[in-house]
């Protein structure tokens, strides 16, 4: 605020158009996601409601604890003001690692934007909560290393490498996966209960082949092979259970596992993984150190008795998990595993001898096949996400590594593939997406609400008083009572739909289709006019009463209806049709078919997305989010399709909730 002239008449500077941004900046604030504060020469001039919600979230005294006096709300303050020193302009990100009360680990995610202020410039911070995004992402990178590494093994386990490569590639590749220092394989000799450190990486030169330790249940090798069981140590120093190996002491190892290495239900040895700081192990870092270790030692278990390459390879992946096929150099499918079998409804025996394009589902492009095929004709392994097809013409996404599999000679005998199932996963990120986006919604609404209800019941108490004068025309009299309708419609939808942070449930009554297909004719007649677009009606036999908010139902009619009328600006036909239909259980279909212009496949995925248009030049991009929401709230179902040439379809089905 400008700060009052002393002295003689003059008035005080008109402040206004700053208030009216201080306004705008708060009404915006509110409906960003995340925490919004404005910083200039080291002085806080603004910050919203969630700003404060997520600097207070952390446990100050774990954050005192790694930096004495360094609350977040300092540390950001310090950084914003070393950006301050920025040009105007400049931008950028910074993520803060931090724990939680709970002593659960968050990561914040800051961007720091220089912009102008008071002549000067001051610095806009956005603060937001990515940890659940940021773990998400660091398991799917997870999955992706330990496939790799279980790849190479596999590929090692059929290449006829000796036994000492694949131990030590094993040791190399899992330390570097799990990100630890130290990390061996022990095999117990058949003389006596010590074990033979036979493989090994952070360890002293000369004691692979020749150090020996003890295998007795003091030891935590010993341990785990008495219980068939991994065992996980947070830290060494604090162990009771056994006496920590002078090995271990002597190389810094304090946090680590050590799993037996199970050969159909014979102890092979142990493999073991350690840090040198205090850390925890997750389920999924034992699960893979223990497929690993039994990935070893069957090969070494199989080698020991003559088996060929490919009946080793054959026992090793019948009890994987994930899905593997292994192929000729023609592509003729060899080996087909039980989860394969699991996870596409393909049978061993059907699958045999075909190639393994029967899992295309038609959603890669030739040239995705073409880096495939290049990448595996240099020799290296493909990885990457693929949307396959099941037999029942189901699709499924995995995440697959394609390998080379070579002989001595570097000559490529074979191909494996490793499938891991994501659509769990995938299920679970699109309802987080789905969530922030009705979450957006609903703070948008929160203020557009306070903004159009005035206005508008103005507009429907005048529609109301021109509907009962009597010396105006029947046919505008009947008009006005529509718009008065309308208008009390809209001010509903607007209380209960656009509100969606705190859904109420609709007010459910008898409701006749075919009258409320009438009614949006009837209010969209000059636009089907004016864009020459004639409409075809057809109600079939058996149509009855349904129970519904009959304002939510016309908005569903009136979005679809317009969006048709968008499509075809040189105008074309609407075919509406009315049916009974069983989905769920009894019900109608509404079915919209326009001979527009059509939707492309790659807007067809994202057309319940909020704000997205797909190029129109009026809307926001809310009317089909809002049109789904409010068919799902009512049991329905609602969805489009567009084929090649013919326009678009839009299909929605509603549940008979009422018997007239």
């Amino acid at each position: 605020m400008p700060s009052a002239q002393s002295g003689g008449s003059r008035e005080p500077t008109v402040a206004q158009p700053e208030i009216a941004a201080a306004e705008i900046l708060a009404w915006v604030s509110d409906c960003i996601e995340g925490g919004l504060c404005l910083i200039a020469r080291g002085i806080l001039f603004f910050e919203n409601a969630q700003f404060g919600a997520l600097v207070e979230t952390p446990d100050e005294a774990a954050l005192s604890a790694m930096k004495p006096g360094g609350s977040l709300r300092a540390r950001l303050f310090a950084d914003a003001r070393a950006w301050n020193e920025a040009s105007l302009g400049t931008r950028g990100t910074t993520a803060y690692h931090l724990a939680g009360r709970d002593g659960h680990p968050l990561i914040y995610e800051c961007r720091f934007n220089v912009v102008p202020f008071h002549g000067g410039t001051g610095v806009l911070l956005l603060l937001q909560d990515v940890t659940e995004r940021t773990l998400l992402a660091h398991e799917a990178s997870q999955v992706a290393r330990f496939q790799s590494v279980l790849a190479k093994i596999g590929t090692l386990a059929v290449s006829d490498a000796s036994a000492h490569d694949l131990m030590n590639e094993a040791v190399r590749h899992t330390a570097h996966a799990l990100h630890l220092e130290l990390c061996k394989i022990l095999i117990a000799r058949e003389s006596d209960d010590h074990l033979v450190v036979v493989a090994g990486i952070g360890l002293e030169e000369g004691l692979i082949g020749k150090l020996t330790i003890e295998g007795g249940t003091h030891s935590q090798a010993g341990f785990a092979i008495r219980e068939r069981l991994p065992v996980v140590v947070r830290d060494l120093r604090n162990e009771t259970r056994f006496t920590p190996s002078k090995l271990l002491t002597e190389h810094g190892g304090i946090a680590g596992m050590c799993v037996p290495m199970l050969v159909e239900d014979r102890v092979y040895g142990v493999m073991t993984a350690h840090a040198k700081q205090v850390r925890d192990f997750t389920e999924k870092e034992q699960e893979f150190l223990c497929a690993v270790a039994n990935t070893v030692a069957t090969v070494l278990e199989r080698r020991r008795r003559a088996d060929t390459q490919r009946d080793l390879y054959h026992r090793l992946f019948m009890s994987a998990q994930d899905g593997i096929l292994l192929t000729d150099t023609d592509g003729r499918i060899l080996e087909w595993n039980p989860a394969l079998e699991r996870m596409t409804g393909w049978p061993r025996e059907e699958a045999l001898g075909r190639r393994p394009g029967i899992l295309k589902s038609g959603k890669h492009t030739p040239e995705f096949y073409g880096r495939l095929w290049e990448t595996l004709r240099s020799g290296q392994p493909f990885v990457d996400r693929f949307v396959n097809r099941r037999k029942d013409g189901s699709e499924f996404l995995v995440w697959e590594s394609v390998s080379p599999v070579k002989d001595r000679d570097g000559t490529t005998q074979f191909y494996m593939a490793i499938l891991t199932d994501l659509s769990e996963r995938e299920q679970m990120l699109e309802a987080l997406r789905h969530t922030e986006q009705i979450k957006l919604v609903g703070q948008l609404a929160g203020g557009i609400l306070h903004e159009v209800r005035n206005p508008l019941i103005g507009l429907g108490s005048l529609a109301t008083h021109l509907a009962e004068q009597s010396q105006l025309p029947q046919s505008a009299r009947d008009r006005c009572r529509l718009i008065a309708r309308e208008a009390a419609r809209i001010d509903e939808l607007l209380e209960s739909h656009l509100g969606q942070m705190r859904p109420r449930p609709f007010d459910l009554r008898p409701c006749d289709l075919p009258s409320l297909i009438d009614d949006t004719l009837a209010l969209l007649r000059p636009n089907l006019s004016k864009q020459r677009i004639a409409v075809r009606k057809t109600i079939a036999d058996g149509v009855r009463t349904i129970e519904a908010s009959r304002a939510h139902l016309q908005q569903v009619c009136l979005n679809i209806t317009m969006n048709a009328i968008d499509a075809m600006p040189d105008g074309g036909e609407l075919a509406i049709t009315i049916s009974p239909a069983t989905k769920r259980g009894a019900g109608v279909l509404l079915r919209f078919s326009d001979t527009g212009k059509g939707i492309l496949p790659d807007n067809l995925e994202r057309i319940f997305e909020p704000f997205f248009t797909n190029g129109k030049a009026k809307g926001v991009g809310l009317g089909l989010t809002i049109t789904h929401d409010i068919v799902e709230r009512h049991g329905g179902q609602l969805s489009i399709d567009s084929p090649p040439g013919s326009g678009a379809v839009v299909e929605v089905w509603l549940p008979m909730t009422h018997e007239a």
